[in-house]
């Protein structure tokens, strides 16, 4: 039998769907509040420079590789010192295409080392010799990616990732560019 009053029926109907559907929203919008970690979602633009001196000696597996006296500049991360260390895996080389070698690299870089407030960053990829001749007078390009391993201090919890270069002229000065993004 149909009901004589079909408007009477349906805007409790509607009403009903429209008051559930506004505590949904509000109890969406409390948990976010609550987590902490949901205001830390948006990623940021990261874009790092950097210059450091190239330190290099014979270690396990390869040629270890250290950036000293390091400093960078860069969008969220302001300014500061930096650490590196990375490893040449000079067993695994390979040709450059001009008469020299690239290999395979991989370490972590510390963006304000030596404060409370740091981002550890892991890296591999390769560096190459940019042409040929004795590798200890030549230049090298390094192409890597990064990611956040972790931080401490205004960066703890950050993850992000992103793309490296490095560029190493003879006299072992480096530049050090890094790209991605980060969350906090």
């Amino acid at each position: 039998m149909q009901s004589i009053h079909p408007r009477r029926v349906r805007r409790p109907l509607l009403a009903l769907v429209a008051l559930v559907l506004a505590g949904l929203a509000f109890s969406a919008a409390s948990n976010a509040a609550a987590d902490p970690v949901a205001k830390h979602a948006k990623p940021e633009r990261l874009v790092v420079r950097g210059d450091a001196t190239v330190v290099d000696a014979p270690c396990p597996g390869g040629l270890c590789i250290t950036f000293a006296d390091g400093t960078f500049r860069g969008t969220a991360v302001g300014t500061g010192a930096y650490t590196g260390d990375l490893t040449v895996k000079v067993a695994e080389a390979f040709p450059n295409g001009e008469e020299g070698i690239c290999a395979p690299i991989e370490g972590r870089i510390v963006l304000g080392a030596g404060t409370p407030n740091r981002l550890v960053l892991g890296v591999a990829g390769d560096s190459c010799q940019d042409g040929s001749g004795p590798v200890t007078a030549t230049s090298f390009t390094g192409l890597a990616r990064f990611t956040v391993k972790y931080g401490t201090g205004t960066y703890a919890g950050a993850h992000g990732g992103g793309l490296a270069s490095f560029l190493e002229d003879a006299a072992d000065h480096d530049r050090m560019t890094l790209i991605g993004r980060i969350s906090r």
